[in-house]
């Protein structure tokens, strides 16, 4: 017990004595200091003060000189209302001129309808209005406005001559009552801004110590020192990690109490104005600053693992950054409007903390999505603790450039490099750039194809834009293309496996969809595209689409995604986390802009087409998987008979099919041969030792 309890203090002092280490040199970091001090105590207060003050200087510049109005072809009663405006400078004239709008010798004109003096029809005035320019958009609300005077004027005159009360013209007046008070208003009003702030200064306050302390050390050459000392990695990892979140804590901390100070202290005006009043009780406050904790503790851990497998501060700071700016997305849900603090985005990472502030500001909290989202933070704030424990214990991260290191010097020398190192399959950096790449053309040029050529551009997009760049990433680059698209013929027996397989794995996808439709019900919009798509009047047709929605993405998805990125992964990860790894991108790939239901049941099925390659080494039997799971989508939408009785992908699989799919999956994964059985030679998944060119090796393209 002595023992045991003599390590656990040891442990401590350790992990303490880096924790002051790094907390130290800190707080000797000027820049730091200026950060996490200076500028939230006087951020605040100058910049609400000053955009006050530039509202109202701008306002005031409007409204310094009248606004200069056209006013064409207006009765002489109309002219004399709109020029008694104290704000209006009006003037005659015949004509638009929309050069002189332009030019701004004119900020708005007003075109009357021509018609008799005694008509009382109605009076269907236009302006005219440039709507580049801030004076002329203010003039045109001076105008409307005035017109919108002159209207009630002209009708209390028509009910008057009739001799009916002034109210007549107005059968319903409505007004609204807040019961809110000004306290629960500003709360509500804070609410929307002030969890991006507070995230965006937490991420900041990590930003900086986490390169320093990990890249900054490494490219000083005072990390190998301390890493090679006689304590265990993991204890100064824990002492980094923990100087990280106490830093980009006190940054949140400082923020927030300054945030609260100026609104409190009464010099932002607007919301008083407004009847607003930024107050907020304590505890609120401690509970805001709970919350924190969590954030820092995974952002400080990502950081850290980003940061200690860079070779320098500037490389760390470049790996960083996408990730810096990454998290201030789902911290902008609580700026949009009708996004609900849902279960479902409780746990979206950074995006359900976001959600919790805000419904602590406006005081009122559900206590299932409040739990799920401290829960689910936690969780994701272990798993970077995890990701940046096993950096530092990777001596070949720390001590050099790994596997995946790329020749420095200019484009020109990496590409050479890179072009004369012989290797069996790509490293899965050079995977995850091919499919960044295609990702991009495909987002952007695939796109208009299909906008613009329809069914064709599909086909198209397809050929062009993901099959050729893996073909070509294979023919040109230093690999064995048939190892790198895993052409290989597989024997009838994994054929065989692989339908059955298929069969059996698409109730389950069914199942997937019908229960994540009652979180993420599907568009009706998704569907009515969809049938019309995939829908075949006659034989023809259902060729067409056949080829277009079945051949045409079997072929050349999975050149991609089981081809050139399973063999990348496959190269340096176990086999469960490459074929994960590859199936949730499969997934990623297959989200649009409308929805995102497709993403779990695609990346099912990712997952199967990856354990079959996996196994039979060849990507022709995904090939045949990936088409008869969309050739069943086909004939499902176009086939009246299968139509009727299966095409309700809201309606949950029949139960026939759900007893079916087990069995099927089950006797088709026990028929797949083994990974073991098909192996004739050095594989993507154990590759050889990459080789120079020029040097013999055991195998040619």
């Amino acid at each position: 017990m002595r023992v045991g309890g003599g390590r656990g203090e040891d442990r401590n002092s350790v992990v303490w004595t880096v924790l002051r280490k790094e907390i130290r040199e800190t707080l000797r970091d000027r820049r730091t200091i200026l950060i996490m001090v200076v500028v939230p105590i006087f951020l605040y207060p100058v910049f609400l003060v000053l955009i006050e003050q530039l509202a109202i200087f701008g306002q005031r510049q409007l409204e310094e000189r009248p606004a200069a109005v056209a006013v064409i072809d207006a009765d002489t009663a109309t002219y004399r209302f709109l020029d008694d405006s104290p704000i209006l400078h009006v003037s005659r004239d015949s004509a638009v001129s929309t050069a002189a709008l332009g030019e701004g010798e004119i900020e708005a004109a007003v075109v009357f309808p021509v018609r008799s003096p005694d008509e009382e029809s109605t009076l269907r005035a236009r302006i005219v209005y440039d709507g580049s320019r801030e004076r002329s958009r203010y003039a045109r609300d001076v105008v409307e406005n005035r017109l919108n005077e002159w209207g009630d004027t002209l009708l209390a005159a028509r009910l008057r001559d009739r001799g009916l009360p002034a109210d007549f013209g107005q059968p319903l007046a409505v007004a609204d009552s807040s019961v809110a008070t000004a306290e629960r208003a500003g709360g509500y009003a804070l609410g929307r801004f002030l969890p991006m702030i507070l995230i965006m200064m937490t991420v900041l306050g990590a930003f900086y110590p986490a390169i320093d302390m990990a890249a900054g050390e490494k490219e000083r050459g005072t990390l190998e020192p301390l890493l090679t000392a006689a304590v265990p990695p993991r204890e100064i990892v824990m002492g980094k990690f923990l100087a990280v979140s106490i830093i980009a804590l006190t940054a949140a901390a400082l923020n927030l109490g300054s945030m609260l100070l100026t609104f409190q202290s009464g010099l932002f005006q607007a919301g008083r104005a407004a009847g607003l009043q930024f107050t907020l009780p304590l505890g609120a406050v401690v509970m805001v600053l709970a919350l924190l904790i969590p954030l820092a503790v995974l952002f400080s851990a990502l950081f850290l693992g980003i940061a200690v497998r860079s070779r320098s501060f500037k490389e760390a700071q470049n790996a960083l950054t996408p990730v810096y700016i990454l998290s201030f997305l789902p911290a902008l849900l609580p700026l949009m409007p009708g996004v609900p603090f849902s279960p479902l985005l409780a746990v979206v990472p950074v995006g359900g903390v976001a959600l919790l502030v805000r419904e602590l500001m406006g005081g009122e909290v559900e206590r299932v999505p409040a739990l799920l989202a401290l829960a689910s933070t936690v969780f994701y704030a272990g798993l970077a603790l995890w990701f940046a424990s096993r950096a530092f214990g990777r001596e070949d991260v720390l001590f050099g450039s790994g596997a995946g290191h790329v020749a420095r010097g200019s484009p020109i020398e990496r590409l050479r490099a890179w072009r004369t190192t012989r290797r069996e399959v790509p490293l899965a950096a050079e995977s995850f750039a091919l499919v960044g790449a295609v990702a991009l053309l495909y987002f952007y040029v695939g796109r208009g194809l299909q906008m613009g050529r329809g069914e064709q551009g599909i086909l198209l997009s397809q050929w062009l834009l993901l099959a050729l760049p893996a073909v070509l990433f294979a023919l040109l680059g230093p690999y064995n293309v048939k190892r790198t698209l895993a052409l290989r013929a597989p024997p009838v027996r994994a054929l065989v496996a692989a339908v059955l397989i298929i069969l059996g794995g698409i109730p389950f996808g069914w199942m997937i969809g019908w229960l994540q439709s009652f979180v993420l019900p599907i568009p009706e919009e998704f569907l009515n595209a969809l049938q019309q798509l995939v829908s075949a009047g006659d034989t023809r047709r259902f060729l067409w689409l056949l080829l277009l929605v079945a051949v045409t993405p079997a072929i050349c998805e999975e050149l991609v995604f089981r081809g050139v990125l399973l063999q990348g992964l496959g190269r340096e990860m176990p086999m469960a986390r490459a074929i994960a790894v590859s199936a949730l991108i499969f997934g990623a790939f297959h989200l649009s802009t409308e929805t995102v239901i497709r993403f779990l049941p695609t990346a099912w099925l990712g997952a199967l087409l990856g354990y079959v390659v996996w196994h039979t080494r060849s990507i022709l039997a995904a090939m045949l998987m990936h088409f008869l799971n969309n050739a069943v989508v086909v004939a499902a939408v176009s086939i009246p008979a299968i139509r009727d009785r299966f095409a309700d992908p809201q309606s949950p699989p029949p139960w026939v099919l759900v007893a079916a799919a087990p069995v099927l999956l089950v006797v088709g994964l026990r028929l797949l041969p083994k990974r073991a059985e098909v192996a004739d030679a050095p594989t993507a998944g154990l590759p050889p030792r990459d080789v120079p060119d020029g040097a013999p090796t055991v195998h040619s393209r």
